[in-house]
């Protein structure tokens, strides 16, 4: 009886039911952007700064991002002080779309970066790349950063230091 019974359990356990290979039940691997590098017009930025930017900057910020995900429209927000309770909307938007290749480049615009109530205080700055579009209503959670369902991000953090606007 002892006998009948391990034999059975060796083919039971021997009985391999193969995964289906229709592309159809093929979801994919998605798989999160990268930030490979930051630069400004001045500056390659490296963590965590302190960086300087003048109010009302005609700068622009150069992201180099990778995503293997290459029908994704790459989404980026830089904003600032978003740690703290009220989380405001993104201060630049840029994007990079879809491409035939992993690597990518997005520009933002800074002009927005500085305001008035920000020189001569540290802020924090956070840049944010996401794979699906963030809600822009503030309404999701997190306000001004949630995502459709299966959607990933990946973030840098520089300490901001905002001066008065050139002459």
């Amino acid at each position: 009886m002892g006998l009948v019974l391990i034999l059975s359990m060796l083919i039971l356990a021997g009985c391999v039911i193969p995964p289906s290979l229709s592309i159809a039940d093929d979801a994919g691997v998605n798989s999160p952007p990268a930030i490979m590098s930051v630069t400004s017009d001045q500056q390659t930025l490296s963590e965590p700064g302190p960086l300087r930017f003048n109010l009302q900057t005609m700068d622009t910020l150069s992201l180099s991002l990778v995503d293997t995900d290459l029908l994704d429209t790459l989404y980026v927000g830089v904003y600032v002080d978003y740690n703290q309770p009220s989380r405001l909307a993104a201060r630049s938007k840029c994007m990079a779309p879809p491409s035939t290749v992993a690597v990518r480049t997005a520009t933002c615009r800074l002009n927005s970066l500085c305001v008035e109530a920000d020189v001569g205080v540290q802020r924090n700055m956070t840049i944010v790349v996401f794979d699906r579009p963030p809600d822009d209503t503030g309404a999701g959670d997190p306000p001004f950063q949630a995502m459709p369902a299966g959607g990933l991000s990946t973030s840098r953090f520089y300490f901001l230091k905002c001066e008065p606007a050139l002459p």
